[in-house]
């Protein structure tokens, strides 16, 4: 009896509605961490040279800049071995200096790691953590364990002025409004992004969750699993087959994940193709999906891989209305004035 006790409490989702509480904002000055929870660089013979040409980018912007840790040893495609990818992500956030972490890429391995985290350091000591993709499950474990406040943003990698992969003008201008100024407003798409389209109609207020739709799809099912209940539901993926999107999408859908949210938001989808001339398309995997939903669905918000790539605060409340095609925050997501923490 005691053993089964055990295994409930291992593998039953933990609960997403601790109360959420922010970070402080980001000033110019403040000490920024740039941390690898996920895969290292594939171009082995200058990842270095990338990785200072990116931090040279942040501290144009006037930032302080520190990494975890100060350089890389590769352990396959991860970025060191699970326990030193774990360490060096608590040694930036046990750096008192330190305001904000920022992930610098994503790939795959943040998931294997969050066993390994201190989360009632985290929560006792809120920092500001921003990146995507990957870093999905580091926002929701941290969000489920702590209700710590995290961005989901462009990983550091994706800026540079030279870099075509993102329009660096949009995104940190969508950065400092919602990180530095702390600006409670509209979340809206570029007008040179391609158009919004409308799934479902409707208005939906929760709080935001979601990511990364392999991501959420892998922690369905583990202690890890999102609660989209009364959620708006973000999700975004790169690079997979349509029929995989479709299959990841019927998990969510069987676990629970697609049942009750206040709202979806689809972000970007790049390089999402069909595996044969007679597979479904994009549009008709969403249709199938969400068409008849009865909460408000949206496609080709400015979020995922894409040039356009907004943040979105993670576990603040917020509002979807497809008649305005954006999101509207309704509490701000960093904190202005210094608070005290239990």
């Amino acid at each position: 009896m005691k053993y089964c006790l055990f295994l409930i409490l291992c593998f039953t989702p933990l609960s997403a509605d601790l109360p959420s509480f922010s970070p402080q904002s980001l000033k110019k000055g403040d000490l920024i961490a740039v941390v690898f929870p996920a895969s290292f660089l594939h171009q082995r013979k200058k990842s270095q040279e990338i990785v200072d040409q990116k931090i040279a980018w942040l501290q144009e912007q006037g930032y302080q800049t520190i990494c975890y840790p100060s350089r890389v040893t590769p352990v396959g495609n991860f970025a060191g071995t699970d326990a030193e990818r774990a360490n060096s992500l608590m040694a930036a956030w046990k750096n008192d200096d330190v305001k904000a972490i920022w992930c610098f890429r994503g790939g795959y391995g943040t998931c294997r790691i969050l066993d390994l985290l201190d989360y009632e350091w985290i929560r006792r000591h809120p920092k500001i953590l921003l990146g995507m993709s990957d870093a999905t499950a580091l926002h929701h474990a941290i969000q489920q364990r702590t209700g710590l406040v995290t961005f989901l943003a462009p990983n550091l990698i994706h800026f540079d002025q030279k870099d075509p992969s993102l329009d660096s003008s949009y995104s940190l201008a969508e950065f400092n409004k919602i990180v530095v100024n702390g600006k409670k407003e509209h979340i809206e798409a570029p007008k040179s992004a391609r158009e919004i389209k409308i799934i479902s109609k409707g208005k939906g207020r929760g709080k935001l969750v979601g990511g990364n739709l392999s991501i959420v799809a892998s922690l369905c099912g583990t202690r890890w699993q999102i609660d989209t209940r009364g959620k708006i539901l973000v999700l975004e993926d790169v690079g997979e087959n349509i029929y995989k999107i479709d299959r990841m999408l019927w998990q969510l859908k069987e676990a629970g994940l697609l049942e009750s949210p206040s709202g979806v938001v689809l972000g970007n989808w790049v390089n999402c193709k069909k595996l044969t001339p007679n597979s479904l398309a994009l549009n008709e995997v969403f249709e199938h999906y969400f068409k008849d939903a009865n909460y408000p669905v949206i496609w080709g918000f400015p979020t995922g891989h894409s040039s356009f790539q907004a943040t979105i605060p993670l576990n603040v409340k917020a509002e979807i209305n497809t008649q305005k095609l954006s999101l509207k925050l309704l509490e701000t997501a960093v904190q202005k004035e210094t608070q005290q923490y239990r």
